[in-house]
């Protein structure tokens, strides 16, 4: 009853309201729309000097929280240089975990069943971010935390955008997108120019004189040969009898001691350091590299990060010119910004503008990596160290 009541005032409501506003529309010319003011002088000011006065305050904080602490796969030069620059500019300190990208996401893992929430970052690979601690939800959104203007510029960017690894675009980052590698070689045995193509690696006279990561412990290498060259070229590859390693640094090691005379390549910033201390060891061009990847350096920020404004600093570092340019400089790889100078690279290294690359180190390229798995296994056996 109460409801048949109400619902006929309404309509008697509206009907009066309509009657209304016809009359009024009748006696009265409407208004016109009243104008906007254009965004001057004034309102760039005020914009500025919002953000940098939320900058101020973050930065105050952050010299209150302590180090930063990031957990790294990168190579040690890497961790140092970041480091240095972090120090020098803003004043905080960072403490690094090093290990295998595989390694320190099982310990991000097993820290947080007992209620541990220890790293800010993850630096290194995309693999184990993206597959394990994206859809474990442990990642916290990088975007929000971006202030500075200089980050924020879409017009300095390759590809007129932050390279974001995650579909999401705002959980993990890379500051590197460069001609990516994945051969080196012994100068005492090989000169780089031999290897035109990832066909010489078929060469029987390698039998034996190839050393690769294990894919098991980092797929990133497997599968971008097999979205390059398909699974013909894997399957040769693993008959010419390649030695198996299980990290970057034991491979490169044996390449400089002459063990072996080529290494196809997972982490390229290991390779600068032997071939900075006087190695005999070179990275080699194949012709069919026309993809580009981010030097193993891509960072995600943990959820529940301990020092949440050093972690605000340290992603408005991360992208900034300055940030750019260190990363760029001891990877040996192009900074993904137009405004980092590769005048430090070699021509092979830089980013040709007549070629169309294909960024590898995204999420689509992950969600392949279940089935490239299972080829791997195929070809290298189940625990990934060569079929016997």
């Amino acid at each position: 009853m109460i409801g048949k009541m109400i619902g006929k005032l309404s309509s008697i409501g509206l009907v009066c309201f309509g009657l209304t506003l016809l009359s009024c529309m009748a006696t009265q010319a409407p208004e016109p729309p009243t104008a906007r003011e254009p965004a001057g002088p004034a309102t760039a000011v005020a914009s500025r000097a919002s953000w940098e006065e939320d900058w101020a305050r973050t930065l105050a904080a952050a010299r209150q929280e302590g180090p930063l602490i990031i957990y790294g796969a990168g190579g040690d030069g890497v961790r140092v240089a970041i480091g240095k620059s972090v120090k020098e500019k803003y004043g905080l300190d960072i403490e690094w975990v090093a290990g295998l990208g595989a390694t320190l996401t099982a310990r991000i893992v097993q820290e947080r069943r007992v209620g541990l929430f220890v790293p800010d970052f993850i630096m290194g690979g995309t693999t184990n971010q993206q597959a394990v601690l994206k859809p474990e939800g442990m990642l916290d959104p990088i975007k929000p935390l971006l202030v500075l203007p200089e980050t924020l510029n879409r017009e300095v960017w390759f590809g007129g955008e932050i390279p974001w690894v995650d579909n999401d675009k705002m959980y993990t980052m890379t500051s590197i997108l460069s001609p990516d590698y994945r051969v080196a070689v012994n100068t005492t045995i090989v000169r780089p120019e031999e290897i035109k193509s990832y066909n010489n690696l078929l060469d029987p006279r390698w039998m034996g004189k190839i050393v690769v990561r294990n894919p098991m412990g980092s797929m990133q290498w497997f599968s971008q040969l097999l979205q390059v060259m398909g699974p013909d070229f894997v399957r040769k590859l693993a008959a010419n009898s390649p030695a198996i390693v299980e990290n970057d640094r034991q491979g490169v090691e044996w390449l400089a001691q002459g063990k072996v005379a080529i290494m196809i390549i997972a982490q390229p910033g290991v390779l600068e350091e032997f071939v900075g201390a006087g190695a005999p060891v070179a990275k080699a061009i194949p012709q069919e590299a026309s993809f580009i990847a981010g030097a193993g350096i891509a960072t995600s920020l943990l959820n529940r990060a301990p020092h949440p404004n050093a972690a605000k600093v340290y992603v408005n570092w991360y992208l900034s010119k300055e940030g750019g340019d260190v990363q760029s400089r001891v990877t040996a790889m192009q900074s993904a910004r137009l405004d980092v100078a590769p005048d430090h690279l070699a021509t092979e290294l830089r980013r040709n503008p007549s070629v169309k690359y294909v960024r590898v180190e995204t999420e689509d390229f992950f969600l392949r990596l279940v089935s490239d798995r299972k080829v791997a296994q195929e070809v290298f056996g189940p625990d990934g160290r060569g079929l016997r």
